[in-house]
Order: structure tokens, then C-alpha cells, then sequence
């Protein structure tokens, strides 16, 4: 099972608002590729890995670490657009 601690494993605080990078970190956290979607794959084999041992713990264990980084991403993402203007976040829509 998943154990939730109310704190993040590396804190880091954006200088200044900055919605062009909060859009390419999006890509990253819920892309083809990102960590939602590793995080859902392992979530799912290790789900179906019928025979208990190292290996669906380890597929266990890699879930909740890419989980992790979800968070993480996602926080950051929140930070950055935090009192961005409006102005900005529309501009970066336009020119990606």
C-alpha cells in the first residue's frame, strides 16, 4: 500500500512566476511519456503480478517512487503559475 508523507522529499521554490516553463513541465508530469503515466504502468503491472516476492515488490516500490514525482512536478507547476499575469499565461498558449 501507498504511505503518504505531508511533505516533499526535496523542496525547491520557483524565483518568479513563469507560465512558458510551467507548460513544458506539464508535458512532462502528463505527457505520452510523463511520470502519470509510468507511474500508472508499474502502478498496473505490479497489480498484476499474481506470484509475492522481490519482483512485485520492486514494481511496488517503483509505482510509489514515480507517484512521488507526480507530486512533485505538480507542485512545482502550482508554484509557477502562482501569480502569474494573465497576460503572460495567454502569451505562452499563443506562442507554443
Amino acid at each position: 500500500m501507498f504511505f503518504h508523507r505531508q511533505e516533499l522529499q526535496f523542496k525547491s521554490t520557483p524565483d518568479k512566476p513563469d507560465a512558458v516553463y510551467a507548460r513544458k513541465l506539464q508535458e512532462v508530469l502528463g505527457g505520452q511519456y510523463g511520470e502519470i503515466t509510468v507511474a500508472m504502468q508499474y502502478g498496473f503491472q505490479s497489480w498484476n503480478t499474481h506470484l509475492p516476492g522481490k519482483y512485485r515488490d520492486l514494481l511496488y516500490g517503483i509505482g510509489a517512487e514515480e507517484f512521488g514525482h507526480v507530486e512533485m512536478l505538480a507542485t512545482m507547476i502550482a508554484q509557477l503559475l502562482e501569480k502569474a499575469p494573465i497576460g503572460i499565461t495567454e502569451e505562452a498558449v499563443q506562442n507554443d
